[in-house]
């Protein structure tokens, strides 16, 4: 199997976040380093026996550059050292550390890999600690002649967000004997790992992340003007809604009810929105609600009264569903003022492996607390077809009239 068609590995991790069990945490992480591990080894021997390079490009390594070349293999001569965090700390400080390149490419394909981060807002924010949000309002501008009262309506137009940092760990193993498969095979494993970990961690806080203790605000939390929040807990989470049928009227006075208008009154003009559910509920749920039967025999799914993109994450739980307009969702990637990998000690999972700690800086919430709404869909019913028996009109013919 090619390494770019490693699928769902993030799930285990998931759905081990959602435990809060540390010791879950650390067996999904170990299992994702032996599958990675395994893989890799297994191209390598391939490599070597068939002498074909060739074979690293049909499965999905990259052609790295200089100047991650040369990082890889500071990287390598640093982790075989007698004192690799020193050599380490050398490496990501006095020699530039890890190349933006190989961050760039991680997060290019996190959001091609998974639907709900490249649907979301990213914006990279630096070293920055407040950010404007567009109110997305229609009617903020008016003829007249020229006064104050424009500036003023202008900057009423706009809200500002404290972006209050917080730091997403994913802990890498490196096995020694990895380390002698050289850069190219040593990028594929460090990307894919912290892509995958990082994936999940994200994914469960843009999700459900509770506001506080460096975590986003998901986008089950409610965040109405006022609201209180709770230092230990966060946001409080929104109501759920019961959902029981996904029929035109029902559906389009969903969004009509808790998307069309802003906190402020304000009406969006709205082309599509998102559906983000549990897989399990996705195929037990949503496709009987949104699937019929054609005159031909064939079935066509996903038919909803109102355009909308399904999304399913493992961070939901089973039941649960959030109808969202999803790029009002911002997250700002910010930058530490360490490098992104650095030696860690505080874990050792496996005999000859050492861990690395890579981080990522960054800040989310919703801009408004309609960009979402959260669903209860456990009783969600079948599509079915209502027939009007008003509107039927038959023809009964005459033996003389045949």
């Amino acid at each position: 199997m090619k390494l770019v068609e490693e699928k769902n590995t993030a799930s285990s991790i998931m759905e081990a976040l959602k435990t809060g069990d540390e010791t879950k945490v650390e067996q999904a992480v170990k299992e994702l380093h032996e599958s990675l591990s395994a893989k890799l080894l297994e191209d390598f021997n391939d490599v070597v026996k068939q002498n074909d390079k060739s074979i690293l490009t049909q499965r999905g390594y990259r052609n790295l550059t200089s100047e991650e070349t040369a990082f890889y293999e500071k990287f390598i001569e640093s982790a075989k050292s007698a004192n690799p965090k020193q050599a380490l700390a050398d490496l990501l400080t006095v020699d530039g550390g890890m190349p933006e390149t190989i961050y760039e490419d991680i997060y290019r394909d996190l959001r091609t890999e998974h639907p709900l981060l490249s649907r979301i807002n990213f914006v990279n924010v630096k070293y920055l600690t407040k950010w404007l949000l567009n109110d997305h309002t229609a009617d903020r501008f008016a003829w007249g002649e020229i006064n104050s009262e424009i500036t003023k309506e202008l900057t009423s137009s706009f809200k500002s967000i404290n972006v209050v940092q917080g730091k997403l760990s994913a802990f890498v193993l490196i096995a020694l004997d990895m380390l002698e498969l050289g850069p190219v095979f040593l990028d594929a494993y460090i990307r894919a790992f912290i892509k995958e970990a990082e994936a999940a961690g994200l994914e469960y806080g843009i999700v459900k992340g509770i506001g506080v203790k460096g975590e986003p605000i998901g986008l089950i939390r409610d965040i109405h003007i006022g609201v209180s929040v709770d230092t230990e807990n966060g946001y409080p989470s929104k109501t759920a809604i019961p959902v029981v049928s996904f029929a035109v009227k029902d559906y389009c006075n969903l969004i009509a009810t808790n998307l069309l208008k802003k906190e402020n009154n304000k009406v969006r003009v709205l082309n599509k929105v998102s559906l983000l559910v549990n897989p399990v509920d996705y195929v037990k749920k949503v496709i009987p609600a949104t699937t019929t039967k054609a005159p031909d025999g064939t079935y066509r799914n996903d038919l909803f009264p109102f355009p909308t993109e399904v999304i399913q994450t493992t961070a939901l739980n089973e039941g649960e569903a959030i109808l969202a307009i999803l790029p009002e969702y911002f997250f700002g990637i910010g930058a530490g003022k360490t490098s992104q990998i650095e030696y860690s000690d505080e874990f050792k999972f496996l005999e000859d492996v050492r861990t690395y700690k890579a981080k990522m800086y960054g800040f989310g919430r919703a801009e408004d607390n309609t960009s979402a709404v959260l669903l209860d869909i456990t009783d969600l019913d079948e599509n079915f077809v209502t027939v009007n028996v008003n509107e039927i009109k038959t023809t009964v013919k005459t033996k003389e009239q045949a």
